[in-house]
């Protein structure tokens, strides 16, 4: 009888600072499928510049596992953890793992910047009932949640929502 495996996805970890490539490395060695981006930047210091390699996403390092391996991921919890949003463990899509991958070939320095929602942005609502919809953010309540103006709905009614349930648009202005 042949044995089937669980087809695996790829998540984040979030390691300690300065542990990236070590950790990445250590989880190579026992079978994980991993990327840690890096880059080579050009720094400069008071007395020279010098061209060292720059790891991307500081903290984080991705791993392709199947439901078996994140349990096995488990037993490096010391030096590791599954990023979650909720209670569901965060995966990234194909495409998603194919851009980081690429942004590491890129000539030009790259630099990632971590955004939080600012009142007068327009979202997308990406799951839930409301899929699909668009709005401006109005206001922000507390670290997870938000409020929504939704013209699209004939009215300006006030929703809120999680963080992980919307995402930004490419449209700075909304169609009206």
């Amino acid at each position: 009888m042949q044995t089937r495996t669980a087809p695996s996805s790829w998540h984040v970890l979030l390691v300690k600072p300065r542990t990236e490539r070590k950790v990445g490395q250590l989880l190579a060695e026992n079978g994980f499928e991993i990327c840690v981006p890096v880059q080579k930047q050009l720094r400069q210091w008071s007395d020279r510049k010098k061209l060292v390699e720059v790891v991307l996403f500081n903290n984080y390092v991705f791993v392709s596992l199947d439901s078996r391996q994140i349990k096995e991921i488990a037993r490096y919890r010391e030096s590791c953890r599954l990023v979650k949003f909720g209670d569901r463990i965060a995966t990234l899509s194909k495409a998603e793992v194919s851009m980081i991958r690429q942004l590491s070939l890129l000539a030009q320095p790259v630099t990632i910047e971590y955004r939080k929602f600012q009142p007068g942005e327009t979202v997308e609502i990406c799951s839930g009932p409301l899929a699909g919809q668009r709005g401006h953010i109005t206001a922000l309540n507390g670290i997870s949640r938000m409020q929504l103006a939704l013209p699209t709905l004939g009215c300006f009614a006030n929703v809120e929502l999680r963080g992980e349930q919307v995402r930004r648009c490419q449209e700075m202005a909304l169609q009206r």
